[in-house]
């Protein structure tokens, strides 16, 4: 007999995340476990990581179009001494980004990750919402500004996923821990989700279709988690058109 199981449903944006998976608070004798294993400290890592991915590409997906911009900012004029420097600089920089964005009529969002590479490379990576180019051109001031237009329908799984490296490499550079892995506006819109339990003998391995939605392929993904308890989940998107903001 099959233990009850959690489905999450979270909704961010153009897309909609399906998982189906078991919760060690409804475990029963008899469910099927996989070899327990000692975590060691990678596999902890590499969990917490996967953890942040999925937090940080929900965030995107929720308050993020295809017409807005990421952008990376170059310090080629004046060189951070570290990532506690580059914080201080990139703050006072918003703050004024923030009122050129309300000259414009618009209230800036953004979320944004430091990188400082082994190299000694320093840059800040940034999803902003759309705003006339030559506003963000103006803006910056430490070094070169390079822009790329989103165009991925509405899921931004891969950026989350770079952000994340970002940090990583940051971390791994300076030895030692940077704080907060990305930063982010105050008006960032939390995606929301919902979570209800499921009693039933059979878990199934089924993608559940919706009119108006497709199937991100990459995001199929099942097997049986660190726990031992098994596990499916998905992504659907909103069909839509690829223009600026869905438009």
């Amino acid at each position: 007999m099959c233990m009850p199981y959690l489905y999450e449903e979270c909704d961010a944006g153009l897309t909609k995340e399906i998982r189906k998976y078991f919760s060690a608070r409804y475990h029963k004798p008899g469910i099927f476990r996989s070899e327990n294993k000692a975590k060691t400290t990678e596999a902890v890592k590499k969990a917490n990581q996967r953890r942040a991915e999925t937090t940080l590409r929900r965030l995107m997906n929720n308050n993020f179009r295809d017409g807005d911009f990421l952008i990376r900012l170059d310090f080629n004029k004046w060189q951070p001494i570290d990532s506690q420097e580059m914080q201080s600089m990139i703050s006072t920089a918003l703050r004024r980004l923030k009122r050129m964005y309300e000259k414009q009529g618009k209230a800036l969002k953004y979320i944004y990750v430091k990188e400082i590479g082994p190299r000694g490379g320093r840059h800040i990576h940034m999803l902003v919402n759309k705003i006339d180019t030559d506003v963000l051109n103006a803006w910056w001031k430490y070094g070169g500004i390079h822009f790329d237009v989103l165009n991925s329908g509405g899921q931004y799984k891969k950026i989350a996923a770079y952000f994340i490296k970002y940090a990583a490499r940051t971390e791994e550079t300076e030895g030692k821990l940077i704080g907060k892995r990305w930063y982010g506006s105050q008006n960032l819109e939390k995606p929301k989700i919902k979570k209800k339990v499921i009693k039933s003998e059979i878990f199934k391995h089924k993608v559940k279709e919706i009119p108006g939605w497709y199937l991100d392929k990459e995001s199929l993904q099942e097997g049986v988690t660190e726990e031992g308890h098994e596990y499916f989940e998905y992504t659907l998107i909103a069909l839509q058109e690829r223009g600026p903001n869905g438009s």
